[in-house]
């Protein structure tokens, strides 16, 4: 039986008084939703309850840095270092299939990557990142594939900091939180479309890790608001129609929940299951092993979904 509990145990996260240093890392384009977490972390930032480090685009297309970007841009954050994936060419770089509204928001609003341009390669940046962070201070967020942070786990020392990958996490995270599997145990998106990533980080990766699994997001359905309240312009609303093929697009929330979590942590939002997460490395698959000092924990229903739906709808429109 799973132990369900909110305050004791290795994996505990609780965001501190001051705003909470975030490195988000996204897959932005194959889903909107990416769209949504970003929008979401900017009102959590300007409620002074995150403030935004730097954020990472996880596949190869060449409009994921200027699609984040543009987004920072318009939110009035356009000096958010970003950067991108730039060590496995070609992985998940299909525009027709991955690229629904990504391309159009990196051509279409202002932003330093807007042609495709090279953005800085992401494990080079999330070192830097890293590098300049007071210890045990930054939570990380991956809302897409984790081969970015497999990367950083795996790097070596450079010109940022003489510790390897995992040292650097070690001494310079706080926590990370993984939108990813399916609890307690089944397949999802992102473990799948790198399987070898997300099993290396979840076996490697130095400090806690939470996870808000498909079932969470699956069950909060939003955006509705963004076509009542956000203009006819606003690049997530655009994001969110292209990606459904016109107007009025609503999608399951994984990565809003993602965000959420990292700068808020469970709060009245969800319950915690403590345990340990392994991943099939060949086929992405999770199970899970349950244990009251795991070193990991998933995200359980507490707060009515309709209740999180409202609240991550209002935090959509705001800018």
């Amino acid at each position: 039986m799973s132990e369900i509990s909110s305050d004791q145990g290795r994996t505990d996260y609780r965001p501190s008084e001051k705003p909470v240093p975030i490195v988000l890392d996204t897959d932005i384009g194959p889903d909107c939703d990416d769209a949504g977490a970003v929008a979401v972390l900017h009102a959590l930032e300007k409620s002074g309850r995150a403030r935004i480090v730097g954020m990472t685009h996880c596949t190869a297309s060449r409009w994921g840095a200027g699609c984040l970007d543009a987004l920072n841009a318009y939110y009035g954050r356009e000096d958010i270092p970003v950067g991108t994936l730039r060590r496995l060419p070609g992985f998940l770089d299909d525009d027709a299939v991955y690229g629904k509204y990504n391309k159009l928001v990196a051509q279409q609003y202002p932003n330093r990557y807007g042609q495709g341009q090279p953005a800085p390669d992401a494990t080079e940046l999330t070192r830097e990142l890293l590098a300049a962070a007071e210890d045990d201070s930054i939570v990380l967020a991956a809302i897409g594939p984790l081969v970015n942070f497999m990367h950083l786990l795996q790097s070596g020392p450079d010109r940022h900091s003489d510790l390897d990958g995992r040292a650097l996490v070690a001494r310079k995270a706080k926590h990370l939180v993984v939108m990813g599997g399916l609890f307690p145990e089944g397949k999802e998106w992102n473990f799948e479309m790198h399987p070898e990533a997300a099993a290396y980080v979840t076996k490697h990766w130095p400090t806690g890790i939470t996870f808000t699994g498909y079932e969470i997001g699956a069950e909060i359905r939003t955006g509705r608001r963004l076509h009542i309240d956000a203009p006819a312009d606003h690049p997530v609303r655009r994001s969110y129609n292209a990606w459904y093929g016109g107007e009025g697009g609503i999608r399951e929330s994984w990565d809003l929940t993602a965000v959420l979590y990292a700068a808020e942590g469970a709060g009245d939002y969800w319950d915690l299951v403590r345990g340990t997460i392994e991943v099939d490395g060949e086929t992405g698959a999770n199970r899970w092993l349950p244990q009251a000092d795991g070193r990991h924990a998933y995200l359980a229903r507490k707060m009515d979904p309709e209740k999180l739906t409202e609240l991550l709808d209002e935090l959509l429109v705001r800018y």
